[in-house]
């Protein structure tokens, strides 16, 4: 009678530091008593190139296992057919109560491989797991040997024969991703079918695959297209390379100089505050924009920048008629300005934070009225602030109890305009709170 070999899967090593290395622990040998034993190397990162690093928050990808993490082993039995069983992390070890079955005189075929999108029925069968596409995550074969009924598994020198596309968003938000000429990781054809990503608490949402010369992704919240994209012959000769990240801007962008305008007309406005209401409407509650030298309306005797203005008619559009739908609502990115202008920032009762990243200069009633607003952020030193009204801050936050303050940590050397923490006031105004950073 030929001898069943059943082996119980059970690993018992691994190797688990933050650098990939070749080299097995002494330690980690097999031993003779028909257990199989796994040795699992880390992860190679994603290197992101330098082109890439101004585009949302970079992450270079997996280099280590996590509590959950699954390695999945298919083998192929004459005798028995196909089999297939998880092998799941728990912090520390490896463990499945699944077996293989093989005949002692036989070579089985057997694929090792790190797929989350894959999970193994009660069966012995692999299938997608529910809401999951190829191409959602990475599908990376590892390496394996069989000798004398043991295994040894290693991903210390698997490659990754696909590319990754990282999506820079809002963060947790839902994104409608589709894409042409895409050939998914763990896929042999184009992938047809649009993909729903959610992005993470960085704002990035992943593709893993390959995208052909010529393939397009386009990405969408909602109704709103965020970004379309050629992946053109110019900059992708081969399409995109094996191993490498690419970085894809799909955050809500504004360009506050309307493609290098100095000035903007009446319909430019209404049109921004169109767009504006759409973006609300979407979800798209955190907004960039961009440009040191917005395009500029005249109002009332004042030149102001035309996608303030429009933040400022979602909630008061004619003076006597307020619209309290957009409270609020809007986190705003100031990315380039240097300067905020008299009367900027009007009764913009929209606005729930502003980020002034680069502003040195506050003009008159910069910040007049916004009753809504939580928080101001100055990333550089304010120098001058031009308060010949005594309304730069006035009522800011009045509505809701006051704003935050947030100042550059060199804040405190510049005379006259150095906080004074223990009262919470700053340029003769008392805030919620102040904090440097």
């Amino acid at each position: 009678m030929k001898k069943i070999y059943q082996y119980i899967l059970l690993a018992v090593a691994m190797v688990a530091t933050a650098s990939c290395s070749n080299e097995l622990d002494d330690t980690l040998q097999p031993v003779e008593n028909g257990t199989l034993q796994f040795v699992v190397g880390n992860f190679p990162a994603f290197g992101e190139g330098t082109q890439t690093r101004a585009i949302g928050t970079q992450d270079e990808g997996k280099t280590a296992w996590e509590n959950g993490d699954q390695i999945i082993v298919t083998l192929i039995s004459q005798k028995y057919g196909e089999q297939a069983v998880a092998l799941t992390y728990n912090g520390s070890s490896w463990s499945t109560e699944a077996s293989l079955s093989y005949l002692e005189n036989e070579t089985p075929s057997v694929s090792v491989f790190y797929a989350p999108c894959y999970e193994v029925t009660e069966e012995g069968t692999m299938q997608l797991r529910s809401g999951m596409q190829l191409g959602m995550t990475e599908y990376l074969s590892g390496n394996y040997e069989i000798e004398n009924g043991i295994m040894t598994i290693t991903f210390e020198d698997a490659i990754r024969t696909y590319s990754r596309l990282r999506i820079a968003g809002l963060a947790n938000q839902t994104l409608t991703v589709t894409t042409t000429d895409f050939t998914p990781a763990g896929a042999t054809e184009v992938a047809t079918a649009a993909y729903t990503l959610t992005t993470d608490d960085n704002g990035n949402a992943f593709l893993y695959g390959v995208f052909a010369v010529g393939a397009t992704v386009s990405v969408k919240q909602g109704d709103i297209t965020l970004k379309d994209y050629t992946f053109s012959a110019e900059k992708n000769p081969n399409g995109t390379e094996y191993n490498k990240s690419y970085a894809l801007d799909a955050r809500p962008v504004i360009d506050g100089t309307l493609g290098g305008k100095t000035e903007a007309t009446e319909k430019e406005l209404a049109a921004m505050v169109e767009l504006l209401k759409s973006y609300i409407e979407n979800g798209l509650t955190t907004i960039i924009v961009t440009g040191s030298q917005p395009a500029l309306l005249l109002k009332d005797g004042y030149l102001i920048p035309v996608v303030s203005l429009a933040f400022e008619q979602l909630t008061y559009a004619y003076q006597d008629e307020k619209n309290d739908s957009y409270w609020g609502a809007v986190d705003l990115i100031y990315q380039d300005v240097t300067e905020i202008v008299e009367y900027e920032f009007y009764v913009c009762d929209v606005l729930k934070s502003i980020t002034l990243p680069k502003v040195t200069t506050v003009g008159d009633r910069g910040f007049w009225a916004c009753y809504y607003l939580e928080t101001l952020t100055f990333g550089s030193v304010v120098t001058a602030i031009n308060d010949n009204s005594g309304e730069v801050f006035y009522d800011l936050g009045y509505e809701i109890g006051g704003c935050h303050l947030v100042l550059n940590k060199d804040q405190g050397n510049v005379e006259g305009l150095a906080p004074d923490l223990a009262n919470n006031t700053w340029a003769g105004y008392t805030w919620k709170s102040i904090t440097l950073k």
